[in-house]
């Protein structure tokens, strides 16, 4: 069963709509030991994370480490929207990686969330025209 998310317009952030309702769909959870990564669902290019958790899958109050891949130019912007409208920033990053293994379109990124309750959250990437999401259950 999918939550609505309603997202605000963070300052700094343009181009962007004033408001975007995003579904977040838990109901089908990435493969967190998949060391492919996950593609999420993007326009404009690309979006894969892989999750440096374990294969035990986000939880919440501890810090979860996320690497990303992403197609497009300038920098990148992150934001998680979960449980009664709650919105999170990472806790860090976003940090530009120069190389790896994870061998996937675009430029490499490293993020840490720390999600504050359990239940579905989605978080959204931005950078230059590419826009991608990725809902992830937290337990």
């Amino acid at each position: 069963m999918g939550i609505g998310v309603a997202l605000l317009l963070i300052s700094g952030c343009a181009p962007a709509p004033t408001q975007v309702e995003a579904q977040a769909d838990c109901a089908h959870p990435p493969a967190y030991t998949d060391l492919d990564g996950v593609r999420a669902a993007s326009s404009g290019g690309s979006v894969y994370a892989l999750f440096f958790n374990s294969g035990s899958g986000m939880v919440a109050g501890v810090e979860n480490k996320i690497v990303w891949r992403l197609t497009g130019t300038g920098p990148a912007r992150f934001s998680a929207f979960g449980p009664n409208f709650q919105a999170i920033g990472p806790t860090w990053g976003p940090e530009a990686h120069g190389s790896s293994n994870f061998d996937h379109p675009g430029e490499e990124w490293g993020t840490g969330f720390v999600f504050p309750t359990p239940g579905c959250w989605t978080i959204h990437v931005a950078r230059g025209g590419v826009h991608g999401s990725l809902s992830l259950p937290v337990g």
